[in-house]
């Protein structure tokens, strides 16, 4: 979405104090142009969850240090690794370093569903055994 129509339109609503705009554009010259492709525009946060922005390919270079686990939604459809949680795309949700993946019927906001409760009690159940 951050890539898409919606994204255009909400980076052109957001309008930043000129003080902020000329500030942060002296201190970061033309890197801007790396996030945004555009010279004359300071990222927002729009362009921090484009699947395209630069930082991510630094983040994902890394290795996960610490025990993790994933829990994605697919809006009820059950045709990962195709799915999508309406807002994040199952590939841009998945780890392969991750310790377990559950997959579970909802939208991007699926935190309140039982089945992800229950695999968040799962989890937590697993790291109170190992410790």
């Amino acid at each position: 979405m951050a890539i898409g129509t919606l994204g255009e339109l909400a980076i052109r609503m957001i309008s930043l104090p000129g003080d902020i705009v000329s500030t942060t554009a002296a201190s970061l010259g033309s890197a801007t142009s790396i996030i945004t492709g555009d010279p004359g525009r300071i990222p927002t946060s729009i362009d921090g969850l484009s699947p395209t922005n630069p930082s991510f390919q630094v983040i994902n270079s890394q290795p996960i240090e610490v025990p993790h686990h994933s829990i994605i939604g697919d809006r009820g459809k059950g045709d990962t690794p195709r799915s999508s949680d309406g807002v994040v795309e199952y590939w841009s949700s998945h780890l392969d370093s991750a310790a377990s993946e559950k997959t579970v019927p909802g939208p991007h906001g699926a935190c309140e569903l039982p089945e992800t409760l229950d695999e968040l009690r799962r989890i937590l159940h697993l790291h109170l055994e190992q410790n």
